[in-house]
């Protein structure tokens, strides 16, 4: 096999795009099957040309943001509508409805996707969590190599954990939390058996897996990227004030899972006067209880990715205390916006602790007191952040994610070609670096440094 030739398969987005593009890029992408890619010339997308103007423009920042014009749109395959649904649903709904609707949409996915395959073969099929499944089944006993692209942390874990959640501030649900039922969490765990290799953003995810039956030898680390378009290497430092509040943001679904509890009482023992959060994005907690912790604290619906761009630039420092990940994305644009972050290791890859930021153990109201009066303390340490983000800032960007996916496959044809891994990426060369800096042997800024 001298050059694979690979599907990507994902019924929504999340890093999908990259995934494909780096796999364009090297030649090898086959071709790259969603629900959700933007054509004005095709339904459901056209129907902006027969909107009210303001409406349509709503729908345009809607539809624009599901489109990627760098991938080529011959190799753009679309199963279905489901992606839409499970969105549409997602965003109306919580708990069982909106579950179920991904998990019928997810198997809709994964029989078109096993049609396409026959009308169109691979050699490597590369799939995402809780849409891989109908596909390996078919493409295992094909002799089809399987990529699983896990994007969050074990079932069981996030069922353990929000478990807990619920049970510490069930006022901050929406709706009572179901946990993954069994059957669930079994055709995960067949998921992650199939596969012939595990690909997950962060090391804690990676931990997760094998603390929970998946072969630690077929887990790879290989960490997501930012758009170095939208954040480009020669932004200008943001100003830290000697004195008055200092700007804190969170940028996410504002949503029991990352942590939102913690970091409105956190924030409810802070004067405004010395600090002030703002929150850009979907709120995932019942408006009532958001009110009784509006005080110092702005709340931004969700913009989009060209508006993000701004409240990076005003903010002092990023705050994200997730309780379950797999890893991210934000604190990846983070590290490209030049900030300093305060996360919580369940977060994913982002700050380098004491480096550019501060890692939590875990989310506690009293772990982020702690580490914003500190900030306070010692405001000089968000400018020597800032610094160190700026000089992290070429070795997270997608750019690197997309040639460590291509090493990835390199290294894949090599072993199935009974031949020596090929010499190590430039990806992995320069992440050794930071991992000698760090002491550790996996790094947040490096594709191939965790096995």
């Amino acid at each position: 096999m001298n050059r694979p030739k690979v599907g990507v398969l994902h019924p929504g987005t999340q890093h999908s795009w990259q995934t494909a593009l780096a796999l364009q890029e090297g030649g090898m992408l086959a071709w790259y099957a969603t629900s959700i890619f933007y054509d004005p010339d095709k339904w459901p997308y056209r129907i902006e040309r027969y909107l009210p103007r303001a409406l349509a423009e709503r729908a345009h920042r809607t539809f624009e943001r599901r489109c990627d014009p760098t991938l080529d749109p011959r190799l753009v395959r679309r199963l279905g509508p489901w992606g839409w649904m499970a969105a549409g649903a997602g965003a109306l709904t919580q708990g069982r409805a909106s579950a179920w609707t991904t998990r019928q949409g997810n198997r809709d996915f994964g029989a078109r996707a096993v049609r396409l395959l026959e009308q169109e073969p691979v050699d490597v099929v590369w799939a995402y969590d809780t849409a891989a499944l109908e596909v390996f089944r078919w493409a295992k006993p094909r002799g089809i190599f399987c990529v699983l692209d896990r994007t969050i942390a074990h079932g069981a874990v996030a069922n353990e954990v929000m478990t807990d959640e619920y049970s510490r501030h069930r006022e901050f649900f929406l709706s009572p939390f179901v946990p993954k039922p069994r059957r669930q969490l079994d055709e995960e765990q067949e998921e992650i058996e199939l596969a012939d290799l595990v690909l997950v953003g962060s090391g804690s995810c990676a931990g997760t897996l094998a603390a929970n039956g998946c072969d630690a030898a077929k887990i790879k680390v290989l960490p997501y990227g930012f758009d170095e378009r939208a954040f480009p290497r020669d932004a200008p430092p943001r100003r830290v004030p000697a004195q008055g509040p200092l700007e804190f943001l969170f940028a996410g679904l504002a949503s029991p899972r990352k942590g939102i509890a913690y970091l409105l009482k956190a924030f409810n023992e802070i004067s405004p006067q010395a600090a002030r959060l703002t929150l850009v994005g979907r709120l995932a907690i019942p408006a009532a209880v958001f009110a009784k912790y509006a005080g110092g604290v702005s709340h931004v619906p969700q913009v989009s990715r060209s508006e993000i761009t701004g409240y990076f630039a005003r903010a002092q420092c990023f705050i994200f205390p997730s309780r379950v990940e797999g890893s991210a994305l934000v604190l990846r644009e983070v590290v490209g916006a030049g900030l300093g972050a305060v996360h919580t290791r369940a977060a994913g890859e982002g700050a380098v602790h004491g480096r550019n930021g501060v890692i939590l153990e875990e989310a506690s109201v009293g772990g982020l007191v702690d580490a914003i009066e500190r900030i306070l303390a010692e405001r000089d340490c968000l400018a020597r952040w800032q610094k160190e983000s700026r000089a992290l800032h070429d070795r997270c960007t997608w750019s690197v994610y997309r040639q460590g996916a291509r090493d990835t496959l390199g290294a894949l044809v090599a072993s199935r070609s009974g031949c020596a891994a090929p010499a190590r990426g430039a990806a992995e060369e320069q992440g050794r670096e930071l991992a000698g800096a760090r002491g550790v042997d996996c790094d947040p800024c490096n594709p191939g440094s965790c096995r």
